[in-house]
Protein backbone atom coordinates (compact mmCIF):
# COMPACT_ATOMS: atom_id res chain seq x y z
CA UNK A 1 0.00 0.00 0.00
CA UNK A 2 1.33 3.08 -0.83
CA UNK A 3 1.42 6.34 1.16
CA UNK A 4 1.45 9.64 0.21
CA UNK A 5 2.63 13.09 2.36
CA UNK A 6 0.31 16.05 0.77
CA UNK A 7 1.45 19.34 3.57
CA UNK A 8 -1.78 21.49 4.18
CA UNK A 9 -2.10 24.78 2.65
CA UNK A 10 -2.32 27.85 4.78
CA UNK A 11 -3.41 30.07 1.99
CA UNK A 12 -0.42 30.66 0.17
CA UNK A 13 2.44 28.78 2.19
CA UNK A 14 2.32 25.60 2.75
CA UNK A 15 2.47 24.77 6.76
CA UNK A 16 5.56 22.79 6.77
CA UNK A 17 7.20 25.97 5.75
CA UNK A 18 6.38 27.93 9.07
CA UNK A 19 8.22 24.89 10.86
CA UNK A 20 11.37 24.73 8.84
CA UNK A 21 14.09 26.55 10.26
CA UNK A 22 15.53 29.17 8.18
CA UNK A 23 18.67 30.25 10.30
CA UNK A 24 20.45 27.01 10.57
CA UNK A 25 23.16 26.39 8.11
CA UNK A 26 22.40 23.50 5.64
CA UNK A 27 26.29 23.04 5.11
CA UNK A 28 27.97 19.88 6.65
CA UNK A 29 29.87 20.32 9.97
CA UNK A 30 31.52 17.77 11.94
CA UNK A 31 29.79 17.68 15.27
CA UNK A 32 32.46 14.97 16.90
CA UNK A 33 33.97 17.58 19.10
CA UNK A 34 37.47 18.95 19.34
CA UNK A 35 40.14 16.75 17.97
CA UNK A 36 41.92 15.04 20.49
CA UNK A 37 45.75 13.55 20.22
CA UNK A 38 46.35 11.05 18.17
CA UNK A 39 48.34 8.06 20.03
CA UNK A 40 51.87 7.58 20.07
CA UNK A 41 53.28 5.49 17.30
CA UNK A 42 56.88 4.98 18.48
CA UNK A 43 55.77 1.39 19.66
CA UNK A 44 55.20 1.00 15.87
CA UNK A 45 57.85 2.85 14.40
CA UNK A 46 60.13 0.77 15.93
CA UNK A 47 59.27 -2.43 14.06
CA UNK A 48 60.76 -3.37 10.87
CA UNK A 49 58.03 -2.12 8.28
CA UNK A 50 58.08 -6.34 6.79
CA UNK A 51 57.12 -7.22 10.54
CA UNK A 52 54.24 -4.71 10.90
CA UNK A 53 52.71 -5.84 7.33
CA UNK A 54 53.10 -9.61 8.40
CA UNK A 55 51.14 -8.77 11.27
CA UNK A 56 48.30 -6.71 9.91
CA UNK A 57 48.39 -9.42 7.31
CA UNK A 58 47.79 -12.06 9.64
CA UNK A 59 44.67 -10.12 11.98
CA UNK A 60 42.93 -9.82 8.49
CA UNK A 61 43.26 -13.35 7.55
CA UNK A 62 41.72 -13.93 11.07
CA UNK A 63 38.92 -11.90 10.46
CA UNK A 64 38.45 -13.55 7.08
CA UNK A 65 37.89 -16.38 8.71
CA UNK A 66 36.07 -15.61 12.02
CA UNK A 67 33.76 -12.02 10.94
CA UNK A 68 33.00 -9.44 13.71
CA UNK A 69 33.88 -12.45 16.13
CA UNK A 70 37.65 -12.45 15.35
CA UNK A 71 38.97 -10.24 18.01
CA UNK A 72 37.13 -12.55 20.77
CA UNK A 73 38.71 -15.29 19.01
CA UNK A 74 41.64 -13.93 19.46
CA UNK A 75 41.39 -13.35 22.98
CA UNK A 76 40.19 -16.91 24.00
CA UNK A 77 43.70 -18.29 21.45
CA UNK A 78 45.97 -15.78 23.90
CA UNK A 79 43.91 -17.05 27.13
CA UNK A 80 44.37 -21.23 26.02
CA UNK A 81 48.17 -20.22 24.74
CA UNK A 82 48.51 -19.05 28.24
CA UNK A 83 47.19 -21.55 30.54
CA UNK A 84 49.41 -23.98 28.08
CA UNK A 85 52.46 -21.85 28.92
CA UNK A 86 53.04 -20.72 25.18
CA UNK A 87 54.79 -17.15 25.22
CA UNK A 88 55.03 -17.54 21.90
CA UNK A 89 51.59 -18.23 20.71
CA UNK A 90 50.16 -16.01 23.74
CA UNK A 91 51.99 -13.11 22.31
CA UNK A 92 50.65 -13.84 18.43
CA UNK A 93 47.22 -14.19 19.56
CA UNK A 94 47.46 -10.96 21.87
CA UNK A 95 48.88 -9.25 18.81
CA UNK A 96 46.16 -9.91 16.40
CA UNK A 97 43.83 -9.29 19.43
CA UNK A 98 45.56 -5.67 19.64
CA UNK A 99 44.90 -5.02 15.76
CA UNK A 100 41.66 -5.76 16.14
CA UNK A 101 40.12 -4.66 19.21
CA UNK A 102 42.83 -2.79 20.94
CA UNK A 103 41.07 -2.21 24.21
CA UNK A 104 40.13 -5.41 24.84
CA UNK A 105 44.09 -6.48 24.59
CA UNK A 106 44.82 -3.89 27.02
CA UNK A 107 42.59 -5.42 29.31
CA UNK A 108 43.65 -8.64 28.36
CA UNK A 109 47.37 -7.80 28.33
CA UNK A 110 46.62 -6.67 32.30
CA UNK A 111 45.34 -9.52 33.45
CA UNK A 112 47.27 -12.08 31.99
CA UNK A 113 50.62 -10.44 33.46
CA UNK A 114 48.74 -10.25 37.05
Amino acid sequence: MTIRFAAAMNGTMPAIAGVLCTGAPLGAVNDNGPLLPRPSLRSIESKPAAEIDAGIAEALMHFARHGLSAAEQARVEAEAAHERGDTAARARWLSICRHLDRRMAAALAKRLAS
